[in-house]
């Protein structure tokens, strides 16, 4: 595939930029965003076309767009200092300034290697190969031969020194020349299909990286589903204890309307629960201790269990009708248990 040949200005960082730029300045590619590796710098970049020539606008080149220059195989350009914030403004465009300085770089590169380029276009017309091909070369400056120079080179040379008579002729030794002049083209042909197998393998490995975070994000989502159904089950546990605590809030609703309807009616009193021992004994009471009772009892306290008086209980008090004197004490409870 003939990729068009893109000299690529680099603006790296923690928010990082890229720009490809053909030879004749048109602005191929523009990107910028943070967490930007050279893997994902490269596979934007091949997908427009065959970078040729890396730039930067440092004159001592960030080793990020070394690592890009030379895991693509294309040319480093470093400006002889770092670009002045006026030149980055006349060059660059952009919707932020490191997208500035990017394209800052690539057409900085662009103008310095004007010669360069004029070159290339010249040879394009001369020469049958693509035209990156011959940017390539150009670029790194090694030799642009025609297809069937190094043989017709070869020819030259030995009609050359035939027609010297003090010269020796050696045809092997032409041969082998012409056979190296070949391997060296392919060499470089070859290198230049490193360098695109590199970036392909680079932009396999920024796939890989992708789509490993999605399945660490599937498992994330997975894990909070999981975190959620837990949350949801205990709230359903929460939502059943206050169910209960209100059913038991309500239950203790109606006691306590009872006992104050209890209470506006004359035959009722309110008489206090006594649990524990008690500093001053009240004249009158209820309690579920037999043995606190009969002390109580003793110290000349009207006191009954709990169950031997009809009547509604609150929480500290109890409300009955018409709570019997000591001397009825055996039989009311006689009456109790008939009524029982």
């Amino acid at each position: 595939m003939n990729k068009k040949p893109l000299i690529v200005g680099v603006d790296p960082g923690s928010t990082s930029a890229v720009a490809a730029v053909d030879l004749e300045g048109e602005i191929e590619l523009l990107e910028s965003g943070k967490n930007f590796p050279p893997r994902d710098i490269i596979e934007r970049t091949i997908k427009v076309g065959k970078p040729v020539v890396i730039a930067s606008d440092k004159g001592k080149t960030p080793s990020k767009v070394s690592k890009i220059s030379s895991s693509l195989g294309a040319k480093l350009f470093e400006p002889e200092e770092d670009l002045s914030q006026k030149r980055k403004k006349e060059l660059g465009k952009g919707a932020n300034n490191h997208e500035l300085d990017a394209v800052a770089s690539a057409f900085h590169a662009q103008k310095q290697l004007h010669n360069q380029i004029q070159k290339i276009n010249k040879l394009e017309n001369e020469i049958d190969l693509p035209k990156s091909e011959i940017a390539e070369k150009v670029f790194k400056e090694e030799p642009v031969k025609k297809p069937e120079e190094s043989e017709q080179n070869s020819k030259d040379s030995n009609n050359s020194i035939e027609n010297d008579n003090s010269t020796y002729s050696d045809p092997e030794k032409d041969r082998l020349q012409t056979k190296i002049d070949n391997l060296e083209a392919q060499v470089q042909k070859l290198k230049s299909e490193l360098g695109e197998e590199k970036s392909e393998k680079e932009s396999l490995r920024a796939k890989l990286s992708r789509l490993r975070d999605e399945e660490r994000k599937e498992i994330r989502k997975e894990e909070e589903v999981q975190r959620k159904e837990a949350e949801l089950k205990r709230k359903e546990q929460e939502i059943d204890e206050l169910e209960e605590e209100i059913s038991e809030y309500q239950v203790r609703e109606k006691q306590y309307r009872k006992a104050i309807n209890k209470l506006f009616s004359e035959n009722y009193e309110l008489v206090p629960v006594v649990d524990d021992g008690v500093e001053e004994v009240p004249e009158k009471a209820v309690a579920r201790n037999e043995e606190l009772i009969e002390v109580l009892r003793q110290r000349g306290c009207n006191i009954y269990h709990v169950e031997r008086v009809e009547g509604v209980e609150l929480s500290d008090f109890y409300v009955v009708e018409s709570f019997p004197e000591p001397k009825n004490f055996e039989s009311i409870i006689e009456n109790y248990k008939d009524s029982r």
